[in-house]
């Protein structure tokens, strides 16, 4: 018997105590039949317990280390295939977008660099003014959290979005901050892990120039 299911990581994630069965079924969208019969495995399995109150049956949450390691283990394959969602929209999406130069540095770089941002799933986008709505309406659609800056940043994957004119260089099929752009930025951040690895994959003499920026900058 498959334990993790949909059902029952519906019954983890909304669940509280003094929840009635009736009460978890209405939050899941499940049949009740289908909610009952997985609590009572859940319940053998320790992480719920039932108490019987007149005609109810009431659950109260077991927070040991089942029941951590299994919520745990939801909200990672939620945050997954949320982030399988937001790259498949980026491919393929017709409004007028580019991965702004925060996340655009890590494709240029073809994966040995990876900034604090992307290996937390914190994406930069830039949109044109007139797509803007759109933009939100989509990422709403795949419960991604947006934002305008970093402080509004609760839940992987995220995606701060920048309002600009811009142009754009494509490269397996996203649409980037040129590279040119991108260099400009490092060098002002003075950011030397990725200046280097660029220039050694585009043959660019980026270090040279980079030894030459003012610390002033």
């Amino acid at each position: 018997m498959e334990t993790i299911n949909p059902i029952t990581a519906k019954i983890i994630k909304t669940a509280e105590d003094k929840d009635t069965i009736r009460k978890i079924a209405n939050k899941t969208g499940f049949a009740y039949s289908a909610v009952y019969r997985w609590i009572k495995e859940l319940n053998k399995l320790g992480i719920l317990k039932l108490e019987r109150k007149g005609n109810k049956t009431l659950i109260t949450i077991q927070h040991n280390e089942i029941y951590i390691n299994f919520k745990n283990l939801i909200e990672k394959i939620e945050e997954y295939e949320k982030d399988k969602k937001f790259w498949a929209f980026i491919k393929n999406t017709k409004l007028r977008i580019r991965l702004g130069k925060e996340t655009s540095a890590v494709i240029w770089t073809k994966g040995p660099y990876i900034t604090g941002d992307f290996y937390n799933k914190i994406y930069h986008v830039d949109v044109v003014k007139q797509d803007f709505k759109a933009l939100c309406k989509e990422l709403r659609k795949y419960n991604i959290n947006l934002s305008t800056d970093k402080q509004n940043i609760t839940t992987k994957p995220s995606v701060i979005i920048t309002t600009k004119n811009f142009k754009t260089e494509k490269t397996q099929n996203l649409s980037l901050t040129p590279l040119k752009e991108v260099i400009k930025w490092c060098r002002k951040l003075k950011l030397e892990p990725i200046l280097e690895q660029l220039s050694i994959i585009y043959k660019i003499p980026i270090k040279e120039k980079y030894s030459e920026v003012s610390t002033n900058v």
